[in-house]
């Protein structure tokens, strides 16, 4: 096979499950199809373990193990054929992976799972029937059998990474060793009362099972909650969080050389009097279409977050002309007016500007727009710009010739 073949995978694709049904028939062959316990119980095995492949437990925030104990005592009860479909098993209900890849560990699980029950064979002809030592005895061959895999998988796919799989060796050992006592217990007690003890293990992966699909649903949804508690629910304008958020990736960038960025807070002038006389549905309106236009006429890059009431921020990276673009945001507000149920309404702004760079923490810059802003209020439809003069006199910055520099 070609090289190129080799590294797509194909070999372990056709290898693994080949090698299965090899193994397979040649067993059936032999001994036929016997098991070592009763049809049904092999069954409810075989079922439980496919299901198990579907949990994972979360142990770290790095780290997620499966629980593999459910393969182990399939082959260590039913013997080797049971454990092999048992092992086919697992892939059967995973349905968002390729097929090849299905397949492939399918096929190795089968022989995982053979080899696991014929060790539990060998050991139990040899009178080491005794709960712990097969459970031991067991996971440690199921152990051995996946490392093996893993390794004829590395080497079929030469794109594996092989520091990777030494850092999950944590991992491995934890799939193959938490289910330790449990599986013990489940061989101790099936011994006695094999129906009870498949209700309880039965029950007990149920509830594994559905915690499982609970968290995987919740992990699923928390970015989008993520997202909607750094929104603004009325204009969908990133809120205060993300502003925050915003300025320490902003300043951290800044502090690695990056040019300073302006910090404007813009101020609706009036606006009390919307609302009073169109309503404060108008108001509401007026709100979204500032942001939709500001939106729409920024650069992609800039950000434009809601602060409250009628007052929004912009931050704008690599934007050290303070008066320029402070007059371009009181423009694309002033100069047209808004379409808000059905009439044209003008609106005007206040702006208040400083400069974002790295002689100061971007909480004073915030300060001194927000101070600014009140300025330019007072004037109204008017910009009021950080100087080098207000700077050299506001306690929140350093003295002028830092920013002169620039």
């Amino acid at each position: 096979m070609s090289a190129a073949v080799r590294g797509r995978g194909l070999l372990v694709a056709v290898g693994f499950p080949t090698a299965a049904l090899i193994v397979l028939a040649v067993w059936l062959g032999l001994h036929g199809a016997t098991v070592a316990t009763t049809l049904p119980a092999a069954v409810v095995l075989v079922a439980l373990a496919a299901l198990a492949a579907q949990v994972t437990m979360v142990v770290s925030p790095r780290m997620h193990v499966s629980p593999a104990g459910f393969v182990v005592a399939a082959a260590l009860i039913g013997g080797p054929l049971v454990g092999a479909c048992a092992g086919a098993a697992t892939e059967v209900l995973q349905t968002g992976s390729v097929s090849r890849k299905r397949f492939a560990w399918g096929g190795a699980d089968a022989l995982e799972g053979f080899g696991v029950g014929l060790v539990g064979q060998q050991v139990a002809l040899r009178g080491g029937d005794g709960a712990l030592a097969l459970a031991a005895v067991g996971l440690l061959a199921g152990l051995v059998l996946n490392a093996l895999n893993v390794v004829v998988v590395c080497l079929d796919r030469p794109a594996v990474s092989w520091p990777e799989i030494a850092r999950s060796w944590r991992s491995h050992l934890l799939d193959w060793a938490l289910p330790w006592p449990l599986l013990a217990a489940f061989l101790f007690s099936y011994g006695s009362a094999p129906a009870v003890s498949l209700a309880l293990a039965s029950g007990l992966l149920l509830v594994l099972w559905l915690g499982n699909r609970l968290r995987l649903r919740l992990e699923h949804d928390l970015p989008e909650e993520r997202l909607r508690a750094r929104l603004d629910a009325l204009t969908s304008a990133p809120n205060r969080y993300a502003l925050e958020e915003a300025l320490t990736a902003e300043h951290a960038r800044i502090m690695r050389g990056g040019r300073p960025a302006a910090l404007c807070f813009l101020d609706l002038d009036l606006f009390r009097n919307v609302n009073n006389t169109y309503g404060y549905a108008a108001g509401d309106q007026l709100l979204v279409n500032v942001y939709r236009r500001l939106r729409e006429r920024l650069r992609a890059s800039d950000g434009i977050f809601r602060w409250g009431g009628e007052e929004f921020v912009v931050l704008a990276p690599d934007q050290a002309d303070l008066a320029e673009f402070a007059e371009r945001l009181r423009r694309i507000v002033s100069e047209e007016p808004f379409a808000i149920g059905g009439r044209a309404l003008t609106a005007t702004c206040s702006v208040g500007a400083a400069l974002l760079d790295e002689s100061r923490a971007p909480e004073s810059s915030l300060q001194v727009a927000s101070r600014l802003v009140r300025v330019a209020k007072e004037r109204r439809n008017a910009t009021e710009v950080e100087t080098p003069t207000l700077r050299a006199i506001s306690p929140a910055g350093p003295a002028a010739p830092t920013l002169e520099a620039r």
